[in-house]
């Protein structure tokens, strides 16, 4: 009976455990351009997701590299970032009133945003009313 009552305190700490660690690794800030400037140094080496709008004349694309390097503007003014992607450019980059959401971290080293994921959103094709 002792070796059940063991086992079961075990599995329940390693679950604890487990989804502890789970959640503190899944769990990120998102953050707008504006804001995340502003935070810039209390987040130091967190990974954040930041949401901004794509500065359509600032994209660079290294074929060789398959590098990405764009300029994301805050939606409300006029602050932004330059964020570097490894991968290649999505479709929809260049299309008028794109937002994209990264995600990744601050490099301070290159002063740039090293974005691990990179979302394209589209809201014209989901505003209400649309026939797209």
């Amino acid at each position: 009976m002792k070796r059940f009552i063991i086992a079961g305190v075990l599995m329940i700490g390693a679950f604890g455990y487990l989804l502890i660690t789970g959640m503190k690794e899944g769990s990120m800030y998102y953050l707008e351009v504006s804001e995340y400037i502003n935070a810039i140094e209390d987040l130091k080496e967190r990974k954040v997701r930041v949401h901004g709008r794509v500065d359509r004349e600032k994209i660079a694309f290294e074929e060789q590299t398959s590098t990405l390097l764009l300029f994301l503007k805050d939606t409300k003014g006029n602050e932004f970032i330059k964020v570097k992607y490894k991968g290649p450019p999505p479709d929809l980059l260049t299309e008028e009133g794109v937002t994209v959401v990264v995600e990744g971290r601050y490099n301070p080293e290159e002063d740039l945003f090293v974005a691990r994921r990179l979302l394209v959103k589209c809201p014209s094709k989901y505003e209400k009313g649309s026939n797209t």
